[in-house]
């Protein structure tokens, strides 16, 4: 259908200009600026639009036809995150869509509806530099930090050659603007920081970790699961008072940090508590050592003695309570610490599944760990199924012994897992064969667990542990790259908690979370993603970022301890 007035022309979603997708190495050859914006949706006229546009450093600017409704939702609009707006050269263009590279928009054939398309660009450019310089020249006054020259790993989907550039970042914490080379006359009311020579990727994302574990690094060593359970969680954890949960909760969370990981997935331990104020002291924990935080909050074990109604109020207490947290932005919701999969009880199933739907929570179980537990941790997944509990928002800690059909439902019914390499080598408990997971679509993120288990907080060891693993099991070095690791253990997290808007990437709009490396140890290199996850290590980090503030740790043991005093009564 040609739309009126130009025959011939047959609308379809298309990026301008001619389906040119624009990324930070195309900045020599066509000149952007990309501008974030908060705004949904910027009207040129009566015809057109443009909508929000690619996340990351892609510049994407859509061209669609308003009452078209696959061309709006296919326009891929994010709410709330800043758009891209790209000012284009239109001779360069010209230049480049002779050869060959421009090819969006199909049935514009013809000199006369070429230059009508030529004519379009050049309104809109003109219409975006008039309506947008001054949105962007007050971003560039709201800046709080730039960081120039660094070679960054945006992990942006669609972006994932690393290009020496730069950040701005705004006074909320977030990324008001991420490109390639130093940037001209970038807010200079702000800290500026020089990185060259440095390496900056995104915050990792552990999505299974236990901070208050932080004091039990090689315990129960040469145990598997159960053996080192009944030692921590039989002996070691029942000693622990609310005040010692939230200085460990405080301490693993500091070791997060220092190890370039600064969005956790929180599994508490709740022990014999009724109050809701253990859970209280790790949230707060947590919160005071600077990290950002899901809360896994476990609603206790289903009996006559704990009812669904007992489980229920404090649930409600708690998530109240939490709401009203100082710390908002890096609160970032609470979840179940499920165990409708480790007790042979329906009602904790279907109380847990009540409760995600009640007050809308995820839930993340421990399922299919150990090779002892798992033939009956098996037999419950019908009844966890029967229960409602599978879902888009259930993520299967570990998932190591599952079957070809417990598999294929899960992906179906959408949910998710998470992987522990380093915890699931040290005791024993087998290999979660991630290439067929990756294969059948299973979403994956990654976990450090506890230090308990995984003895060290270390995403890079992580890593290495995962992908050597499974490439020992399937004798083949392609069957995962480092780069697969490491989407995994960003954006692949943050994914798996649906956080994907706010972490896991450097993209405009997100969290400006983020580590400065120091690559000279293993200079010259063959390849930026395999050097970063073979050679790079924790040792080589020099700062860490959460929302543009640098982290600073306590200097000593001791300080740890003082900040902590006084946390008893959360």
């Amino acid at each position: 259908m040609g739309r009126p007035g130009h025959p011939g022309w047959r609308w379809r979603r298309g990026r301008l200009p001619m389906g040119l997708n624009f990324s930070q190495n195309d900045t020599d050859r066509v000149r952007t600026r990309a501008i974030a914006l908060e705004l949904g949706r910027f009207h040129f006229h009566d015809a057109h639009h443009v909508d929000a546009a690619a996340p990351g450093c892609g510049r994407r600017v859509w061209l669609t036809l308003p009452g078209r409704r696959a061309a709006r939702e296919g326009a891929q609009r994010r709410p709330g995150v800043g758009a891209w707006i790209a000012t284009l050269d239109f001779e360069e263009v010209r230049q480049m869509r002779k050869q060959g590279v421009a090819a969006g928009m199909r049935g514009a054939a013809g000199t006369k509806q070429w230059k009508w398309m030529r004519h379009l660009v050049v309104v809109l450019s003109a219409w975006v530099l008039v309506l947008v310089q001054p949105a962007w020249a007050a971003s560039q006054a709201d800046a709080r930090l730039v960081v120039q020259n660094a070679l960054i790993f945006t992990m942006a989907d669609g972006q994932q050659t690393p290009f020496v550039g730069h950040l701005v970042v705004g006074s909320d914490g977030r990324i008001l603007e991420v490109g390639a080379g130093a940037g001209t006359n970038l807010a200079p009311e702000a800290r500026h920081v020089d990185a060259a020579g440095m390496w900056m990727l995104p915050g990792f994302v552990s999505a299974h970790s236990h901070l208050w574990q932080s004091a039990f690094s090689g315990i129960a060593s040469d145990q598997n699961l159960e053996g080192w359970i009944d030692q921590l969680y039989g002996q070691e954890a029942p000693r622990l008072g609310a005040g010692d949960l939230y200085a460990l909760t405080q301490r693993g969370g500091l070791h997060h940090l220092a190890h370039g990981v600064t969005t956790v997935f929180n599994l508490t331990f709740t022990g014999a508590d009724k109050t809701g104020t253990v859970d209280r002291c790790q949230l707060r924990g947590a919160l005071d050592a600077g990290v950002r935080v899901v809360h896994g909050f476990n609603i206790r074990k289903i009996s006559d003695q704990w009812t669904v109604d007992d489980a229920r109020a404090r649930t409600a207490r708690f998530l109240q309570w939490a709401a009203l947290q100082p710390e908002h932005e890096r609160y970032l919701g609470t979840a179940i610490a499920g165990a409708g999969a480790y007790y042979d009880a329906p009602e904790q199933a279907r109380a847990e599944a009540q409760f995600m739907r009640e007050f809308r929570l995820m839930n993340q179980q421990h399922y299919l760990e150990s090779p002892a537990g798992s033939p009956a941790e098996r037999a419950r997944y019908a009844s966890m199924q029967r229960a409602g509990l599978v879902g888009p928002d259930l993520i299967f800690g570990h998932f190591i012994h599952t079957t070809p059909e417990i598999l294929a439902d899960a992906v179906r019914a959408g949910a998710s897992m998470t992987w522990n390499p380093l915890s699931n080598g040290r005791l024993g408990s087998g290999t979660a064969d991630v290439v067929r997971y990756r294969e059948q679509g299973l979403r994956i993120g990654m976990g450090l667990d506890g230090e308990a288990s995984a003895d060290r907080a270390d995403p890079f060891a992580n890593m290495r542990a995962g992908l050597y693993q499974i490439r020992a099991m399937y004798r083949s070095a392609s069957v995962l790259s480092p780069y697969d690791v490491l989407r995994m253990h960003t954006v692949g997290s943050a994914e798996v908690l649906h956080l994907q808007d706010r972490v896991g990437s450097l993209s405009v709009g997100k969290y400006a979370d983020f580590l400065l490396l120091d690559p000279r140890e293993f200079t010259p290199y063959k390849e930026p993603y395999a050097a970063l996850v073979f050679a790079a290590g924790v040792e080589h980090i020099r700062a860490v970022y959460v929302g543009g503030q640098l982290v600073t740790a306590p200097s000593s043991r001791a300080d740890m301890l003082l900040q902590a005093r006084g946390r008893v009564a959360c």
